[in-house]
């Protein structure tokens, strides 16, 4: 009997950093087509201060026996909102433990 085979997938996603309670309490980004529950890795912990925000993450996916995805973040960007101009925006590798500026107009925060 052949296994079934693990796989595993590098994809960008695009959706809105929410909270959930069922077992445990995390996070999950919801797109227009599926929820995609958050590994507290590194980048997801960090992802966690931006709830309610709508993020571009981009992560490898899993998927569960029970059909559920599950994201561990490598990078994501967060989108302002236009009243948060005053703020500097940030761009944060995954490979590197400093936090830049970015001198971007576009109204997103990169980590």
């Amino acid at each position: 009997m052949k296994k079934a085979k693990h796989t595993e997938k590098e994809i960008t996603i695009v959706g809105v950093v929410e909270e959930y309670e069922e077992e445990d309490t995390g996070l999950i980004i919801a797109t227009d087509d599926d929820d995609y529950v958050v590994e507290l890795n590194k980048q997801g912990k960090r992802l966690s201060q931006e709830v309610g925000m709508d993020v571009e993450a981009t992560g490898i996916v899993t998927k569960n026996g029970d059909g559920t995805k599950r994201i561990s973040v490598t990078k994501f960007e967060v989108f302002e909102s236009d009243d948060d101009d005053d703020e500097d925006e940030m761009f944060y590798d995954d490979d590197d433990d400093e936090i830049y500026d970015d001198d971007d107009d576009d109204d997103t925060r990169r980590w």
